[in-house]
């Protein structure tokens, strides 16, 4: 099959693309923006074709003639940087979905896989969270844009019979990982830091608890999704089923790099502080829903993918994070 991949050159769509490339013809996507194209590269040499575009560019179609599965990761994810600019957080989020739908239907594309995420229950109290439950709308802007964008693609499922799978992502790591952006994922920002032999500073009391999902683990639902006809027109959650707190998490890592280096500790409510622009003028932003984002739980339900596709997660946290640092060092 061909495969056309939207971020590419990102994390998540890198390591999956390297993984479908051993059986599959791959094209990864990218306009850069948080993409590198070294991601690219398996031991050295590049393992697909790379083009680049944004998703939300006119001509973007032409690059789904004949192609067969589009797996559609490219948007813009930081939470502060899609309250700053919420316009373009829009167009890159929700417009260039529905551009990238539309392209696939004009150039009869056989199966769509969007990546939405676990943030979308971002204001949910029910735990654990499944995909049916109901639950509160998020207020966020980049977790509204997703909602949103679920939303085009059920109805593109229904009104067009088309067959698009939505992946609702929980906290992802894995290698290759950016720890080099403003504010780098908890995972990532913790290999930084101890690579350079650095104590790292989280906001929060350190007993914050989210779900984990390893990379890996997403390759294998995304392939069970693309072969399995009861995956079209449904909602999975990408979860492990398991809860870490941030003084577990950090634990294992000093374990693994044998360092008794310790952590510090700072105000949730100022997290967000590399953002002043999120602080100007009389309508500042609310540092309390920062301090409740922050603190969010999160603990996600498998049990979907699992009855209809036969998946469930096989990297433990543990498991992973031994991955992640003996690749690192």
């Amino acid at each position: 099959m061909k495969i056309l991949i939207t971020g590419g050159a990102g994390f998540i769509g890198s390591q999956v693309g390297n993984l479908l490339s051993k059986e599959h013809t791959v094209v990864s996507l990218d306009n850069l923006s948080y993409g590198k194209k070294e991601n690219l590269l398996n031991d050295g040499k590049p393992f697909s074709d790379f083009v680049f575009c944004d998703v939300t560019d006119p001509d973007f179609e032409k690059y789904c003639i004949d192609v067969d599965v589009v797996i559609h990761l490219a948007g813009i994810a930081p939470l502060p940087e899609s309250q700053i600019n919420p316009i373009k957080a829009y167009q890159n989020n929700l417009m260039g979905t529905i551009n990238v739908i539309q392209a696939c239907r004009k150039h009869n594309v056989k199966k769509i896989i969007f990546s939405s995420t676990s943030a979308v229950y971002e204001n949910s109290e029910t735990f654990p969270l499944k995909e049916d439950s109901y639950f509160k709308d998020p207020d966020l802007i980049y977790s509204m844009s997703k909602m949103a964008s679920e939303k085009v693609c059920l109805s593109y499922c229904k009104n067009y019979d088309m067959d698009i799978t939505i992946l609702r992502f929980f906290n992802v790591y894995g290698i290759n990982q950016d720890h080099t952006r403003k504010q780098p994922p908890l995972l990532g920002y913790i290999i930084k830091c101890l690579l350079n032999n650095e104590s790292p500073t989280f906001y929060s009391d350190g007993s914050q608890s989210r779900d984990y999902i390893y990379v890996d683990d997403i390759y294998r639902l995304i392939l069970c999704c693309i072969e399995n006809k009861k995956s079209k027109g449904q909602i999975f959650n990408v979860c492990s089923g398991e809860s870490y707190t941030v003084k577990e998490i950090y634990d294992i890592f000093r374990k693994n790099f044998n360092t008794d280096l310790e952590c510090f500790f700072e105000q949730s409510e100022n997290f967000w502080d590399k953002y002043p622009d999120l602080f100007e003028g009389f309508y500042s932003f609310s540092r309390k829903r920062i301090k409740k984002e922050v603190n969010k739980y999160s603990l996600g339900c498998y049990d979907k993918a699992k009855s209809l596709l036969g998946w469930e997660p096989q990297i433990s946290l543990e498991q992973g994070i031994e991955k992640i640092i003996k690749e690192v060092k």
